[in-house]
Order: structure tokens, then sequence, then C-alpha cells
């Protein structure tokens, strides 16, 4: 009975065993999706309940996608004129308008324009102060 457990626990470990050539890549697809927004130092940031370290990209809806919408409405408001979505409407829904929105803001920071949120862009990008304290980097 040991000796066919063992094996079966063997096989499993070989199964499930991942070679760096199969590993999924570390990035933004490891990351839950933003649904939520907090205070982090003195910036209202999106979050993944209190964690900042969350993504989002068109489809996505919530309280994160808001206070994206939000954050650059008032700290991008020439960069979003520019491309025709000021004042973005702060409807919860990432749709097209909101993708558009956070591709130049991306370019505007001199970060890759793929329209994902995530933690490079979060990191680039001026955030609406707490308290509605002016934009700041966090």
């Amino acid at each position: 009975m040991r000796y066919g457990i063992a094996i079966a626990m063997s096989a499993a470990l070989i199964v499930g065993a991942a070679t760096p050539a199969s590993a999924a890549p570390i990035g933004t697809a490891a990351l839950s999706t933003c649904n939520n927004w907090r205070s982090y130092n003195g910036a209202d940031v999106p979050s993944y309940g209190t964690n900042i370290s969350c993504v989002m990209r068109r489809g996505n809806t919530g309280k994160g996608v808001f206070q994206l919408q939000v954050t650059m409405n008032v700290c991008y408001d020439y960069v979003l004129a520019i491309q025709g979505v000021y004042p973005l409407t702060a409807d919860s829904q990432f749709g097209p308008s909101t993708e558009k929105a956070l591709r130049a803001v991306q370019r505007a920071v001199s970060e890759t324009d793929d329209g994902i949120y995530g933690p490079a862009t979060r990191n680039a990008m001026l955030h609406q102060g707490s308290n509605g304290a002016g934009c700041k980097f966090i």
C-alpha cells in the first residue's frame, strides 16, 4: 500500500513540475484586478482590497476603474483634452474612452501605451491627492 502511494505522489510531482521554459511569466497577468481604491502615501489609488499592486484593462468595472477615471480627469485634463476624451465620464466602466485616455496618459509619462493599468503605470503617473489635495506621485 505504501509503495502505491509513493508512486502516485512521485507521479504527481513529476506531472505538476514546471520547467523554466514552460513557466508563466511574472507580470500583470499574475496580479488581481483592481476592485477598489485606497489612500496610499497621500493619494487615492486603485487597489485590490488594500493591495495597490493590481491591474485593470478594458472590460473591467468597479471602484478601481472609477478612481482611475477621476484621477485622469483631475491630473491629466490637458492630455485628455488633446485626445478629445475630456472630461472622461467617471462611470466605473473601463471602455474604449477610458482605454484611449489611459494610453494618452501612458505616452505622456513615457510608459508603454498598452492601455493596461498596472504597477509600472501606477508608479509613473500622478494620482489625485487624498481629500482633493492636488495631484502627486506615490
